[in-house]
């Protein structure tokens, strides 16, 4: 089966523009990690994309795709109308093929069975009021809409495929959805780059809504990856996005607003460190001013920028300075294998309870903790939340730090008292159920009997521990 995927940049520069995600540098991991996981599956994964995205995925990153087509340079098209070139690539396949996009990726094959159906989507998708909005919008403009399509439109509840996943064998029925999806776009001038009012949310009604609406009416059984429909708006974290269960998906697909989510984008870029440390390092390369170590030497400068100075945190900024100079000559491979074994937790959340027990933990062996004192007032702490993590829900807090090749080179993390404990015990490696017993007596008596409850919220500390890179694990043999 020939796997194809479309990467086309419109008037974007891939080294500044976003995507959609949290930044640039994610969207390259994403790309990274679809075409490497898809390389594991498929021999034949091939891009078609413009020079732009040939210079990238191509030359810099050496993603090893078995061809890249350069086929988008002088596509004329609003840049919001992304799906129009995934639709070109599709109608440019003369034999059976699955095209992929690059927020999806396949940690298993897909069946075999599946790859010898007529036509192949992600899933069905059961549409609700986010749909039919969109289309409402779109109905009230002046547009020409063949009748079949129509009649689905005026659906209360509007099916459609997910496309992130898209193909099959029947070459023929995908020629003729193409074509149609081409004459509505041309019919529409939906492809003009001077057209006002370009409407994103058309991109859901030429490719997935049409491929649903054609399919039916030509009585074409379309075979899903996913065995159960998908509300519009319900690709949730845990079905799509948990990356700490990557292995055991069949897909996944980090679709729409998961994109800005930064613990999400934080997690795909640690599973493609875990498991292609090469292709990890190439991307940050490209992304200096993002990752201050990476700068040449006789420029960076990993001292903090000055806070404002209420009482109590002239000490804090001494004490950040001082460790920016204690931690300046740790050498940039030595952080690089740190980070990569900091990766390997996500085993620890995956097993059972009794071989948890057996997994050993440490603290980061640089860990440094400033304790707040007594003459940080509500104000001061407020300051430092904003500058760390506004949304960490105590006011009551410790600051943890480490040195790390991203950002300044100096992380900072806000702890609470439990976490505090964690790291204090941590210091000399333990295993988890060594950590368990003598964990408990921190807790209250009325708490210290309810073993479950307790080993429930210290998993979920040590997740945001590992999450920030301050306890790492290793395995028995």
């Amino acid at each position: 089966m020939r796997v194809v995927q479309t990467l086309w940049n419109g008037n974007k520069d891939i080294l500044n523009d976003d995507f959609g995600w949290v930044s640039s540098q994610y969207h390259l991991m994403s790309w990274a990690l679809s075409c490497l996981s898809l390389k594991e599956n498929y021999e034949k994964v091939v891009l078609y994309t413009d020079y732009a995205g040939y210079n990238i995925l191509g030359k810099l990153l050496k993603l090893p795709y078995s061809e890249i087509i350069i086929q988008y340079d002088n596509l004329s098209c609003p840049e919001h109308h992304w799906a129009y070139p995934k639709l070109l690539t599709y109608s440019l396949q003369k034999k059976p093929f699955i095209h992929i996009d690059g927020d999806v990726y396949l940690p298993k094959r897909l069946g075999v069975k599946m790859e010898t159906d007529g036509l192949i989507a992600q899933n069905r998708e059961i549409g609700t009021d986010y749909y039919k909005n969109m289309m409402d919008g779109i109905l009230q403009e002046d547009i020409i809409i063949p009748d079949f399509l129509k009649e689905v439109l005026k659906k209360d509840s509007i099916p459609s495929y997910n496309a992130g996943i898209i193909g099959g064998n029947d070459i023929q029925f995908i020629q003729k959805y193409c074509r149609t999806a081409f004459d509505f776009i041309e019919g529409n001038r939906l492809n003009d780059i001077n057209r006002k009012n370009v409407n994103v949310n058309y991109n859901i009604l030429f490719e997935q809504i049409l491929f649903y609406a054609l399919s039916e009416k030509s009585n074409k059984a379309v075979t899903t990856v996913l065995n159960h429909s998908v509300q519009d708006n319900g690709y949730t974290y845990h079905e799509f996005c948990d990356f700490y269960s990557y292995d055991k998906y069949s897909l996944m697909h980090i679709i729409g607003g998961h994109k800005r989510n930064a613990k999400i984008c934080e997690l795909l870029g640690r599973t493609l460190l875990n498991k292609y440390p090469e292709y990890y390092e190439r991307i940050t390369d490209l992304f200096p001013a993002h990752n201050k170590r990476l700068q040449p030497k006789e420029t960076r400068q990993l001292i903090l920028p000055n806070l404002t100075k209420p009482m109590g945190i002239t000490s804090y900024q001494d004490y950040l300075n001082n460790l920016s100079i204690k931690w300046k000559d740790i050498p940039d491979s030595y952080l690089f294998d740190l980070d990569k074994q900091s990766c390997n937790y996500f085993e620890f959340l995956n097993k059972s309870k009794g071989d948890r027990l057996l997994v050993v933990i440490k603290s980061n062996p640089h860990l440094s903790i400033y304790e707040i004192g007594d003459d940080w007032t509500s104000e001061t702490k407020l300051l430092i939340k904003e500058k760390i993590n506004k949304n960490y829900a105590s006011s009551h807090f410790d600051i943890a730090c480490i040195p790390c090749l991203s950002t300044d080179g100096l992380k900072e993390v806000l702890i609470n008292d439990l976490a505090y404990n964690i790291l204090i015990l941590l210091k000399i490696s333990k295993t988890f159920e060594c950590l368990f017993e003598e964990l408990q007596q921190c807790f209250y008596p009325e708490i210290e009997k309810d073993k479950s409850l307790i080993y429930n919220v210290m998993v979920a500390e040590l997740e945001y521990l590992f999450y920030n890179k301050l306890i790492i694990c290793s395995y028995p043999n």
